[in-house]
């Protein structure tokens, strides 16, 4: 069983028994991966706060080759990101981007989409009220187009004809923008 030490950022937790929890992680060099962090729950743990929601730090992984459930040995807290609890629009903007994190991002080395996660935590935990709407649609538009699942815009995604400027109608079922002439058969 080799130890991965790498950075991470909490994307979920669930209490396992009286002391531990499972932790879900983005990780920058292997992907999202899920560990049993032993002892996590006790009053003197090792952990302390550090395995809070979006916290993020210096994940230390025992990786079980052929196994889903690793064991988290440490987490060393770089950035607890308090400014995020404290509004309900940045935290929903945050858990949003951790939960496409969850359920797109790969177990395997993606390390671009872990740094606009990691910065967008930042950004969002500082950026001023009026531009939170926006930054996070700008951020999540980029998270999921480098996890692969970006809509087409610039072509009809069932003819392949260019499309033209202005409002285009868009279907979700294909996954991008129509023509006018495939729009009037949808």
């Amino acid at each position: 069983m080799p130890l991965v030490a790498t950075p991470a950022v909490v994307l979920s937790t669930l209490r396992y028994s009286e002391t531990s929890k499972i932790v879900r992680l983005a990780t920058r060099d292997i992907g999202v991966q899920s560990a049993v962090a032993k002892g996590a729950l006790r009053p003197r743990s090792r952990f302390g706060a550090a395995l809070q929601l979006l916290s993020e730090g210096q994940a230390q992984l025992l990786i079980k080759e052929h196994r889903e459930l690793h064991t988290l040995t440490a987490f060393d807290l770089s950035a607890l990101h308090v400014g995020l609890a404290s509004d309900v629009g940045r935290y929903a903007t945050a858990m949003a981007l951790a939960e496409v994190m969850l359920r797109f991002a790969p177990a395997d080395p993606h390390p671009q989409s872990y740094d606009l996660l990691r910065e967008a935590l930042g950004s969002l935990e500082t950026a001023p009220a009026p531009v939170l709407e926006p930054l996070g649609l700008r951020v999540l538009w980029h998270l999921v187009s480098s996890l692969g699942f970006a809509p087409s815009l610039d072509a009809c995604v069932r003819d392949g004809l260019p499309l033209p400027e202005g409002g285009l109608p868009f279907s979700t079922r294909e996954g991008g923008a129509l023509c006018a002439g495939c729009a009037a058969q949808h």
